[in-house]
């Protein structure tokens, strides 16, 4: 996983979690111990990005408008999500591992990590003297012009993509680079035949790249709407925390009766 790319999907994912649901109302329908069942959604008129959290003991059920998610670990989900954050963020690699079911279905073909992780092997290789010059503008054609917009094709590009430089020479001094091997033949023959002389050419392969174990590479990220309920877990476990600080509260500020009596 590129870290640098997670952390920035999921900043992202918390923004707009704020923009379309920071403002919902929380509504408790069931609150007995580990049983709880809460609702939040805008307080009126549309009803968009509503969402349940729904507890029994080792679960906890999101469901919302879209995919819905079970979790499971210990008795208390809600203790369980607010001892496993980050830093009171989401930690959707280590919550994705508690689904009960599916759990690669959160993981979705992301383009843009397609393409960082590609320039990232690049400047790798180009750094090490594994890669030929010129390479920067065969991966940008490819990159442009290539079926990357899925994961197959995506694949099937890293598969057939090769870069090479073919240098074509002549006994007379003259020479060219080519990264095709059949344009530096063809330069070969029309040189022959321009020159009108005896002239002995040859057309050499002076490096090549292809990338390497590309099966390896991990090209997904998680689901924007994974990350999306993981930050409303998050969130509405922090309004039901803070329900419930300010009802101590006010039970603490409230005068204290007595009633007096004595037996006959």
């Amino acid at each position: 996983m590129n870290y640098d790319h997670h952390r920035a999907h999921v900043a992202e994912v918390a923004e707009r979690f704020a923009k379309e649901a920071g403002g919902h109302q929380m509504t408790v329908l069931h609150d007995d111990g580990h049983y709880r069942h809460l609702r939040f959604k805008p307080a009126a008129g549309h009803s968009f990005y509503w969402f349940d959290l729904v507890t029994i003991p080792h679960a906890l059920i999101f469901r919302g408008d879209g995919t819905s998610f079970v979790f499971s670990r210990i008795e208390d989900m809600f203790a369980f999500f607010r001892g496993s954050s980050h830093n009171g963020g989401i930690n959707a690699t280590y919550w994705a591992e508690k689904l009960t079911s599916d759990r690669d279905s959160v993981m979705t073909y992301d383009a843009d990590l397609f393409e960082l992780t590609v320039k990232e092997h690049a400047v790798q290789a180009i750094r090490d003297r594994e890669a030929p010059r010129g390479i920067g503008r065969a991966i940008k054609r490819m990159l442009e012009e290539g079926d990357t917009g899925h994961e197959e094709g995506a694949r099937d590009e890293l598969n057939a993509f090769a870069y090479a430089v073919h240098r074509a020479s002549c006994s007379c001094g003259d020479a060219a680079e080519f990264n095709d091997d059949l344009d530096a033949w063809a330069w070969s023959r029309h040189h022959v035949k321009e020159q009108q002389g005896q002239h002995n050419v040859s057309v050499k392969c002076l490096a090549e790249f292809r990338f390497a174990e590309t099966w390896e590479w991990d090209l997904r990220s998680f689901d924007w709407w994974f990350l999306w309920a993981c930050h409303a877990i998050v969130w509405g476990i922090g309004r039901y925390d803070a329900a419930l600080r300010e009802l101590a509260a006010q039970k603490a500020t409230q005068p204290v009766t007595s009633q007096a009596g004595g037996a006959a």
